[in-house]
């Protein structure tokens, strides 16, 4: 049903392609990918597969062995390749650059309760993970990006760093795993930088109109105090004190739920 992987086809630099081909890092993907499923199966919830950016399909032949796979692939060159060598109806394949769909927060790649399972390339992954983590059809993800965008996803308060993608990750996650540190010696061709998988488990929560707003104002300038970023909202001072938030509080050292805690207050009445 599969056939093998071909050597000829060649890294597109345009398209940030990095093949991931070391057993020891594909494995640990599937491994936790088959951790969360099951998790979710424990609760009687079904999902679907979603891979972007497949390249040679060396993940994808993995996934493949047990579950169907849905993946969006902007190179049309590893389309056609990756047509003739999985001819299966397991696999469902678009030749399409995923941020040029329209994002739909009740279903932006797929109309249907999924995780997201993908070697990320390095300069669209936070836009990627970012879409998911607001789509209500995106339950949780397995993903690699670049070593210092999944330490953002991960990170904790009083962790240098905690930023703003911190605190909408973990408004709408119930975990999040930093997996592995992943060498560039792993993939073809060697990138420059060390990358990491994360997973991150989400819950039913959604990101409120205008919280992203107030998070990204509030790390706009993280060496300013707290206070003077969002010097903009009326009475926060009062907020502050309410919330035994102290006046010279950097962004990063107050939590995601004390954020919410002053988005909340903004507006009772």
């Amino acid at each position: 049903m599969y056939k093998g992987r071909s050597s000829k086809i060649k890294a597109n630099k345009k398209f940030g392609q990095n093949f991931l081909k070391d057993e020891l890092y594909l494995n640990k993907i599937i491994e936790s990918m088959s951790n969360m499923l099951e998790e979710y199966k424990s609760e009687n919830i079904s999902l679907d597969i979603i891979e972007i950016g497949p390249g040679l399909g060396d993940l994808s032949v993995k996934i493949l062995d047990c579950f169907s796979l849905v993946a969006y692939e902007i190179d049309r060159r590893l389309c056609k390749y990756l047509t003739n060598r999985f001819s299966t109806d397991k696999f469902k394949l678009y030749n399409k650059d995923v941020l040029s769909i329209e994002f739909n927060k009740n279903g932006w790649l797929h109309n249907k309760p999924y995780i997201l399972v993908s070697n990320l390339p390095y300069y669209i992954a936070t836009r990627i993970v970012l879409n998911a983590l607001k789509d209500k059809m995106c339950k949780g993800m397995i993903v690699m990006t670049q070593k210092e965008v999944a330490y953002k996803f991960c990170a904790d308060a009083q962790n240098n760093d905690f930023c703003a993608i911190s605190v909408l990750t973990q408004s709408v996650s119930q975990k999040t795993t930093l997996i592995a540190i992943v060498p560039p010696n792993a993939f073809k061709p060697i990138p420059k930088v060390e990358s990491a998988i994360f997973s991150i488990k989400k819950n039913d929560n959604e990101i409120k109109d205008g919280f992203e707003t107030m998070v990204k104002e509030a790390f706009s300038y993280p060496r300013k105090k707290l206070i003077k970023n969002l010097s903009h909202i009326k009475n926060l001072d009062l907020i502050f004190k309410k919330l035994n938030i102290q006046n010279n509080a950097r962004a990063h050292q107050i939590t995601t739920i004390q954020y919410h805690q002053i988005f909340e207050n903004l507006y009772q009445k």
